[in-house]
């Protein structure tokens, strides 16, 4: 049977693939989360990671040093860099780019397959593009223009780059899937100062401090609610049919 590691930053983020295992165990593995347990055809270790790249490579040496696997997948939610993208769009990636150093990791090409297949099944939007991965939130319009015509990604994430360097570096295969959280219209420049890094929990007194600054922001957030529960919707009927086929 497959070993495989699915890495997501957030708890919110780790829920779809969660609620499709079966004999799940929770335990922690150095300072993070590990929950395992079985799909149809695979062992899974499921890896909370936190937000940011610095947290995804930290979790991907501590898994990598306990155990071996047959695939790396880096999940969660993305925001859109192409217009065309909607909330709970799937962007399985065929490649990952780093921006910081330009590198790009090829996903493989037979897990891409089976996941767009899974997804076809589910009825879900999807595209296998480049996607990119950057350290620092996108938070300007005007940004994630740029960065659609510098690098041909339609989409982009904070931590997938560090999973996929680990892979490429003990050849191990890669896939990334995210479903898109905010469209590329969607500035967030006033709405990142509320959000927990670690968890990705509203911290209460930061967002009523910005609620003060920016009383117009409610509308905006409301429509964030909804964008997010559109991204949990696909990947839930995404890992659905993907880890149970």
């Amino acid at each position: 049977m497959d070993r495989i590691a699915i890495f997501a930053a957030l708890r919110w983020e780790c829920q779809p693939p969660l609620r499709f295992l079966r004999h799940v165990s929770k335990r922690r593995l150095g300072t993070l989360t590990l929950w395992q347990g079985q799909a149809r055809r695979a062992e899974i270790w499921l890896i909370k990671t936190g937000m940011g790249m610095e947290r995804a490579d930290h979790a991907a040496r501590l898994a990598l040093d306990a155990g071996r696997f047959d695939l790396l997948m880096s999940t969660g939610c993305a925001g859109a860099l192409a217009p065309q993208l909607t909330a709970g769009e799937l962007v399985i990636a065929s490649e990952l780019i780093d921006r910081t150093t330009g590198h790009r990791y090829p996903t493989d090409a037979g897990t891409r397959a089976a996941a767009e297949a899974a997804a076809r099944r589910a009825a879900v939007p999807v595209v296998s593009q480049p996607s990119l991965c950057s350290a620092q939130m996108l938070a300007s319009v005007a940004d994630r223009r740029a960065l659609l015509a510098q690098t041909g990604a339609v989409a982009v994430d904070m931590e997938g780059a560090a999973i996929a360097a680990y892979a490429a570096a003990v050849s191990i295969p890669f896939a990334s899937v995210r479903a898109i959280l905010d469209t590329a219209d969607v500035d967030l420049d006033t709405t990142t100062p509320f959000i927990d890094p670690q968890t990705g929990a509203v911290k209460p007194l930061a967002l009523a401090a910005t609620l003060v600054r920016h009383p117009g922001l409610v509308p905006r957030l409301v429509s964030m609610q909804s964008m997010m529960s559109a991204a949990q919707r696909s990947l839930n009927q995404f890992f659905a049919a993907w880890l149970n086929p």
